[in-house]
């Protein structure tokens, strides 16, 4: 037995080790406690046509089953002999508030804190003997379901405790699962100033990106949710706080159990099943948190345009691949009942659901072998094997890529298209970075947004020639746009003279548009105008106003047609002479 230190291997005794295991290296806080956990006698229902050749029948452990009783030793309710006080003590049930001990999560069961609980307590010899009467008083007999073992270590070697656990789980049908459990536990809240350091500056971004979120949910209200990475950044903090809380938690309680070890010199038994359940919540917490950060690095892919092309790709393809995986979750629980009802009692990986379900998954991926369900079944595992592969493999998952495939290509088209701002963000914000760190190269190719196009620098403007032909490209400018103002408002205006003598309007309208677009003869208009207000003149009169208007702006744009001709082309000529002679005078 290795929970008690023994002698040197010469034989001499070690006086300087007590409480150490027998490795010489490991501390044992406390004692080693063995529990049992057992259910009522005749707990299962028989038919009356079999009970009168079966006189008791015991079931599975559940708490409603469980035996609460106190026995003597034997399971009896009386005897004569005497025993020791630890044997006494592991045939009286004891409560989860006597034993300090929490539920235990097993491979078939959920085990309750109370129980029959021996200690391992004394010198090796009367462990021994210990062991062997409750051997002989069959301590562990048919009613009894679960045996969890349970020790706290420390070794002072690395400041880190140890909760092992050790439980055998005895089912009805006479098989016995052995499985154990060791968590190391740290109890020291922070081990170093950068923890600490690393630990406040993660709070201060929590906090600034809850009151980012805040002010959006302000903004936004109900439009707030219906984006994804809300949820995202809601999971993240709410993670991060409980994630604080919990780590709170965990250091009261390696406190406390700090305190009692100092006092006790670890002569107590101590329970560290609480403090290795908080660890495990805070250990989900922390992967929850890394789990949601790591996905909100997908927003900063859209700064490049391949790495963008993930997100784009899975937000177009939301709503088909929902309806995919519908259809496909229909397939796969019809294959999944398939496969558990007929090889339910004949492989060990279609014993229940769960494990059906991941065989089937390495048979999706082609990582399975059939041999076993060939074997339980000649004939229809074939046949069933092949029926999976043709429907989930080549239907289901074809169909699954080329829903990929498709909005790939779509988002990869788009891309190419449109020029997004955010990947012209990223690319100035790195040449910036360039630059501040003396890469001059990179400074010349940063982009400036909101800019004039064509700016000249100080050094062109002082070059002669590049000045003029500066010069006359303003001037070129400067003509097209007074030309090209001209036109639309000539063409302006044939459109509202078409539109007045193709619609009928009323009096009221025609005056104003009178007023308005005819500036230039204001004075007589405004006297006709007048007139037809008074007169109620005919619409003959009012079109042959218009059409007068009408020719009158013709003449002005043939007026300017000519007179901008000869304009370019007296610019043009003096151009041409002024480069002539300094060419000459270059020469």
């Amino acid at each position: 037995m290795n929970m008690i230190v023994g002698d040197w291997y010469n034989g001499q005794s070690i006086n300087d080790s007590k409480g150490f295991l027998n490795d010489k290296a490991t501390r044992l806080i406390g004692w080693a406690t063995m529990r049992q956990l057992r259910i009522k006698p005749d707990t299962c229902r028989l038919k009356s046509t079999i009970r009168g050749l079966i006189k008791h029948c015991y079931d599975d452990y559940s708490a409603s089953s469980e035996e609460r009783g106190s026995f003597l030793p034997g399971w009896t309710k009386n005897t004569t002999q005497n025993y020791s006080k630890l044997i006494t003590q592991a045939f009286i049930y004891q409560t989860s508030e006597q034993l300090d001990t929490y539920n235990y999560i097993g491979q078939h069961a959920t085990y309750r804190s109370g129980g029959y609980v021996y200690e391992f307590r004394g010198s090796l010899s009367e462990l021994y003997y210990d062991l062997s009467e409750l051997h002989q008083l069959e301590w562990i007999d048919k009613q009894t379901r679960a045996v969890i073992i349970q020790m706290n270590l420390y070794n002072p070697n690395i400041p880190i405790f140890t909760s092992a656990v050790i439980i055998l789980e005895i089912l009805s049908s006479s098989g016995i699962f052995f499985s154990v459990r060791f968590d190391p536990l740290s109890v020291d809240a922070f081990t170093s100033i950068f923890e600490i350091v690393c630990a406040f500056i993660y709070l201060t971004f929590i906090v600034y990106f809850m009151i980012l979120e805040i002010q959006s949910f302000i903004h936004l209200k109900k439009l707030y949710f219906r984006q994804v990475w809300s949820y995202i950044e809601i999971g993240i903090i709410a993670c991060s706080w409980t994630s604080v809380g919990i780590h709170v938690w965990r250091a009261n309680e390696a406190k406390r159990i700090t305190r009692l070890f100092r006092e006790t010199h670890g002569d107590i038994y101590l329970n560290f099943q609480l403090l290795a359940y908080i660890n495990d919540i805070f250990s989900f917490l922390l992967a929850f948190c890394c789990f949601f950060g790591t996905l909100k690095l997908l927003r900063l892919c859209r700064y490049n345009r391949r790495l963008a092309l993930l997100s784009d790709t899975l937000g177009r393809s939301a709503r088909e691949l929902l309806s995919f995986s519908f259809m496909f979750s229909i397939v796969f629980m019809a294959f999944l009942a398939l496969f558990y009802l007929q090889f339910l009692s004949l492989i060990w990986e279609c014993s229940s659901l769960l494990r059906t379900a991941q065989m089937l998954f390495e048979m999706l991926l082609l990582k399975f072998d059939a041999t076993e369900i060939t074997q339980a079944a000649p004939f229809l595992g074939p046949l069933y094997f092949t029926w999976f592969i043709l429907f989930v493999v080549f239907v289901c998952i074809n169909m699954f890529v080329s829903i990929i495939n498709d909005n790939f290509r779509a988002a990869r088209d788009y891309v190419h298209k449109v020029d997004h701002d955010d990947q012209d963000i990223f690319t100035n914000v790195f040449k910036k970075i360039q630059w501040w760190c003396g890469n001059n190269e990179e400074s010349a190719n940063i982009v400036t947004f909101n800019t004039k196009p064509n700016v000249i620098m100080i050094s062109e403007m002082a070059d002669p020639i590049k000045r003029l032909s500066y010069k006359l490209d303003e001037l070129m400018v400067y003509i097209d746009r007074r030309y090209e103002d001209k036109m639309v408002r000539i063409a302006w205006n044939e459109t509202t003279v078409s539109t007045l003598d193709c619609q009928k309007i009323s009096r009221s309208d025609e005056i104003s548009i009178i007023e308005t677009y005819h500036p230039i003869n204001k004075d007589y208009d405004h006297m006709k105008i007048e007139e037809l207000k008074t007169s109620h003149a005919s619409n003959d009169n009012i079109d042959e106003e218009m059409d007068i208007e009408h020719n009158n702006d013709e003449i002005i744009s043939s007026d300017f047609d000519s007179n901008a001709i000869i304009q370019r082309f007296l610019f043009i000529f003096f151009a041409f002479i002024i480069n002539y002679k300094f060419y000459l005078s270059i020469d």
